[in-house]
């Protein structure tokens, strides 16, 4: 009987301290508060120069304190919208490029509930991968009469890297990722891109009676361009909602100057297609501020992959969070599913370098593991402790 009581004893002990570890680490980030005047300093200083990692970390948890705060304030429980994506019942979809200088799709008094898929310029990708894969099950996710969309904006990256690489006569970019996705990007402007992706989603991606279109978004002129759509008041609403938000993202300042010289996230966030609300609005980032990509549990695939290497690369982003939604029982899963990011993004190479690795082996780079709380929309950070001189999660 001895052993059996000891062995029951520990295991009581044992579920202690990880109930006290959970307490202590859900109170650390219950701390954080939304403070104007904390937000407004981070921002100018990262408008001005760059944040260090803890400080993006900083921005991104004041952001989502304001989140939080907005959702309690209306009474929204994040769960519940997670539960009609999962049985079925969102309203949209979009397939969205992930740049930065997109503004938020939604908001948390949205009463339209949808799904983003954040991807290298905005391509459909090929049959087979993880990113058609994540696609495919974020349409079946919506309801027959909602609306898929694709959306590609003003100056985007990918487009103009295409054109430059045909021009200099297609040459190896060092990277594997970044020669697919230029393979997979059509045309030289945003709107021809937009336009053959949803035609490749019309002609590869069941999307049985489910309304269809794309659109621009030109945050140098009015905001959102309808290229190709078929009828849906769903459409309406999102445009507007969409207009509406970015002429509040423009009072006040020459927004379109600070975009196009001042390009340089302080953040690529990597996040699932089940998460009741978009990154940026989880976040409460403003334009500019967190460049973002749609993870699957499949794993990443050249498409995620250039994304987050064209950020980290080319935009100097140095702030890797990764996000999924679930309660506290799903922290073992969702480990799982970071742990295999990590491993892939890590063995990422350019020209013959684990770029990624490499930059967090000198600690220039770090990954933090979030988990997006179903219940009241709070970020709480899981994951291994790591060597402190390498990447121990911000």
């Amino acid at each position: 009987p001895f052993p059996i009581i000891s062995m029951d004893r520990q295991l009581r002990e044992q579920q202690e301290r990880r109930k006290k570890d959970h307490e202590d680490r859900d109170q650390a980030f219950s701390r954080v508060v939304y403070s104007e005047k904390a937000a407004r300093e981070l921002r100018e200083k990262h408008e001005k120069g760059r944040l260090t990692v803890d400080e993006s970390r900083s921005l991104i948890l004041l952001g989502n304190a304001e989140h939080r705060g907005r959702l309690a304030e209306l009474g929204v429980v994040p769960e519940e919208r997670h539960n009609a994506i999962a049985e079925g019942k969102a309203d949209y979809l979009v397939i969205a490029c992930s740049d930065a200088r997109i503004p938020r799709i939604d908001s948390e008094d949205d009463k339209l509930i949808g799904i983003q898929v954040r991807i290298a310029g905005n391509v459909v990708p090929k049959k087979g991968t993880p990113s058609f894969e994540e696609i495919s099950e974020a349409v079946s996710m919506v309801k027959p009469d909602g609306l898929v969309v694709v959306e590609g904006h003003c100056r985007c990256g990918a487009c103009a890297e295409r054109v430059k690489w045909i021009e200099k006569g297609m040459p190896d970019t060092g990277s594997r990722e970044l020669n697919n996705l230029l393979h997979e990007v059509f045309g030289s402007n945003p709107e021809e891109n937009a336009m053959a992706q949803i035609t490749k989603a019309r002609d590869s991606i069941p999307t049985g009676d489910r309304a269809t279109g794309a659109v621009v978004y030109d945050w140098e002129g009015e905001g959102i361009k309808i290229v190709s759509a078929e009828h849906s008041p769903i459409m309406e609403i999102l445009v507007d909602n969409w207009n509406h938000r970015h002429a509040e993202a423009a009072e006040g300042g020459a927004l379109p100057e600070k975009l196009s010289k001042q390009h340089k996230p302080h953040a690529i966030a990597v996040g699932t297609s089940d998460l009741p609300f978009s990154l940026a609005t989880i976040m409460h980032a403003k334009q500019n501020e967190v460049f973002s990509t749609t993870g699957s549990p499949h794993g990443l695939d050249d498409m995620d992959k250039a994304s987050i290497l064209y950020a980290v690369e080319h935009l100097h982003a140095h702030h890797i969070p990764f996000v999924a939604p679930g309660n506290e029982r799903d922290e073992e899963r969702i480990a799982r599913m970071f742990g295999k990011w990590e491993k892939e993004i890590r063995e990422m190479e350019v020209g013959g370098h684990k770029v990624i690795d490499d930059l967090m082996k000198k600690g220039e780079l770090k990954i933090t593991w979030l988990r997006y709380d179903l219940k009241n929309g709070g970020l709480v950070e899981i994951g291994p402790r790591r060597n402190e001189k390498e990447t121990r999660p911000a």
